[in-house]
């Protein structure tokens, strides 16, 4: 009877191995939601929020004067490629859905896929926030699993279609 059991977790377990079963397709709150309101990404987002009092509302006066003092010394960014994000693009609080969704719709017309490749992969100040962090006031604590992690998890959610359930 035991040899039974044994050979019958045997064959269910080489089932789920065998290639071509589908995976469940990659939400955005499979990983990515964690990721985009971790601290270092919250401070930038929300940095123009009047909801959320920002750092245009306490301590900075525009988001166009960024790099008067993130400095290339400090970021590794050429002049003229530090600014905030709009205001529109404060996701502080939003849940998984609603954060894809948000930024989805930010994208704009186009290939949404290739827009959101190149700005998650390949946008200077994501992966400044992701590999360096260094502000004037300190070094920001790093995302888990930094860039590799991030590209991987960026990758999957598009493959699989920018689902945002």
């Amino acid at each position: 009877m035991k040899s039974i059991h044994t050979l019958s977790l045997a064959l269910a377990a080489l089932l789920l191995a065998m290639p071509g079963q589908a995976a469940e397709p990659v939400k955005f709150g499979d990983a990515l939601h964690k990721k985009f309101h971790h601290d270092r990404c919250i401070q930038c987002h929300q940095f123009n929020s009047r909801k959320n009092n920002g750092r245009t509302y306490h301590s900075h006066r525009s988001r166009y004067l960024c790099d008067n003092c993130h400095t290339f010394r400090l970021t590794g960014l050429p002049r003229g490629e530090w600014m905030a994000p709009h205001e529109r693009m404060d996701y502080t609080g939003m849940d998984a859905r609603d954060t894809c969704l948000l930024i989805k719709r930010n994208m704009g017309s186009g290939d949404a896929r290739a827009k959101m490749t190149e700005h998650l992969l390949h946008d200077v100040r994501i992966r400044w926030a992701l590999d360096n962090g260094m502000t004037p006031a300190g070094r920001m604590p790093a995302v888990p699993g930094g860039h590799a992690e991030w590209s991987r998890d960026v990758r999957a959610w598009i493959a699989d279609g920018m689902l945002c359930e």
